[in-house]
């Protein structure tokens, strides 16, 4: 459809609301401007591109159906679809992706009934990067209602816990958590906007990892905030899990954030090299709320305590301003989604490919049905509206610069300590509580305080099964320097060892 030039009582209304007094004689000139300009629009859209993300034309795929619950009794499934890998390092895999990254002719839902139907006709890069090592693709798993909350509810209804339906697999990536637990697939993909790969990996008893920042393209993804979308591997062990960050690691020419290639390894080749000689940093706020679970802690100590006695050297450390992450990424969060909101699903300024079919997708989605989004998304954007119109992002920038702050006091006990050690989540999964509306869901937000700082200022962080609290998994949780994600996964990898010896 060819763009039609606004009308003078068109620039008037739009004039309104970002404050201009047009005068009737700037009306008439800025519209005969405006009609002037028409043309190169008409450039831009005659312009027939082909991003070089991987398409439909050359694999065997299948579109896949939606799964019932009689064959899902987790509800961790939204579809289950076939996408066929090339030979590689990850053939015979099967490969769960999370529901809002785009697999190409298969329906993503982003967990959200506003979204549902639609359908990419590109693979994420990671995708195209799991097919080209041999993966193949077996599902769409289902994930909290457009990532918005950490409980484990999309709108196709609640994620269950893979040993005990009475509780919550936790999320936004609950549905890869289950299916990694259950056996149902070898390795999935998720995305961590806060812990969502890391908080249901320990709350169900798997592996997750939460690259450095930039180390993972995040293109074809669909986030909350550029500066906080990480994708990333999830996966019985830890051997898993770098198997499949090798391969899905790497910048490229379709994703521009990072101008230069970011270094990558081999992540499995060191795995088994240990911890002796490594330092850990035990942080003194990672364990002290009020609201943890004891048995979550000890959990915690004792792994630590499996870590030295494989040869790590440990030492309690403090950053006090870990206790106020959670509020600046809070502040931060509501005008970075405001951003997205606005900008159609995918915000503005991203030197990456820009999926127009989900652009234009969402944009029709949010003005038809937008009282159907979460409350937490409501929240949000509300929030940032309310205070870039009244405060003029005098907060989002503040809450900005006090995250180079953050990152500055994490990376100075770094420099003296090899990683940083903490539960993960520091409660076990919670019970599934059919009386609980959304907005009291909204409310128990206490999986995130040792999660959301590491989202923010990019370091790379694993959760490994730390044992079980009242019969419930719990999770460790190691964060290293940027772009050191090998010696984050090597003491990982320790931690197993050392665990299925003491078993």
């Amino acid at each position: 459809m060819p763009l039609r030039p606004p009308t003078e009582d068109a620039l008037a209304e739009l004039a309104e609301d970002l404050y201009l007094d047009l005068t009737p004689d700037e009306r008439e000139r800025f519209a005969e401007l405006a009609a002037d300009r028409v043309d190169r629009y008409e450039t831009v859209a005659n312009y027939s591109l082909e991003p070089r993300l991987g398409g439909t034309e050359s694999r065997v795929r299948s579109a896949g159906r939606r799964v019932s619950s009689d064959e899902d009794p987790h509800n961790a499934w939204v579809n289950r679809c076939f996408v066929a890998g090339d030979d590689g390092d990850l053939a015979g895999w099967d490969v769960a992706i999370k529901d809002n990254v785009c697999v190409a002719g298969v329906e993503m839902t982003c967990g959200s009934n506003v979204v549902e139907g639609y359908v990419p006709d590109r693979d994420a890069t990671v995708v195209t990067r799991l097919l080209e090592a041999g993966a193949d693709i077996v599902g769409k798993t289902n994930m909290d209602d457009m990532a918005m909350t950490r409980t484990g509810h999309s709108a196709f209804g609640p994620i269950c816990h893979p040993e005990d339906d009475d509780y919550l697999a936790g999320g936004s990536s609950g549905g890869s958590a289950v299916v990694v637990a259950t056996g149902e697939a070898d390795a999935a993909i998720g995305s961590d906007q806060g812990g969502s790969v890391r908080i249901p990996a320990a709350l169900c008893g798997i592996v997750g990892h939460k690259p450095t920042y930039e180390l993972v393209p995040y293109t074809g993804c669909i986030g909350i905030e550029h500066a906080i979308d990480h994708p990333g591997p999830m996966g019985p062990d830890v051997e898993s899990v770098a198997r499949v960050l090798s391969v899905i690691a790497g910048s490229n020419e379709q994703h521009l954030r990072s101008h230069a290639p970011v270094p990558v390894e081999r992540y499995e080749e060191g795995l088994d090299d240990g911890v002796d000689g490594l330092s850990i940093g035990v942080l003194e706020e990672g364990f002290d709320d009020p609201d943890a679970e004891s048995g979550v802690l000890e959990n915690a100590r004792e792994a630590i305590d499996l870590l030295a006695d494989a040869g790590a050297s440990v030492e309690d450390v403090s950053v006090p301003m870990h206790d106020d992450a959670g509020a600046i990424h809070s502040v931060c969060a509501a005008e970075g989604l405001l951003d997205a909101f606005l900008g159609e699903g995918l915000g503005h300024g991203w030197k990456a490919w820009y999926n127009r079919s989900w652009i234009e997708a969402f944009g029709k989605a949010r003005r038809a049905q937008a009282d159907d989004f979460p409350a937490a998304l409501k929240l949000l954007v509300l929030l940032g509206a309310y205070t870039n119109n009244e405060y003029h992002s005098r907060y989002y920038a503040h809450g900005m610069n006090l995250t180079v702050e953050l990152a500055t006091r994490y990376d100075e006990v770094l420099e003296e300590h090899d990683l940083l050690a903490m539960p993960t989540t520091l409660v076990t999964a919670r019970e599934r509580d059919r009386d609980r509306d959304e907005f009291d869901r909204l409310a128990s937000q206490d999986v995130l305080a040792n999660t959301t700082p590491f989202n923010r200022t990019g370091h790379p962080a694993i959760s490994v099964p730390a044992g079980t609290a009242d019969g419930l998994p719990t999770g460790l949780m190691l964060v290293g320097s940027r772009f050191d994600d090998a010696t984050v996964l090597q003491a990982g990898r320790a931690l197993e060892a050392a665990r299925s010896t003491g078993d």
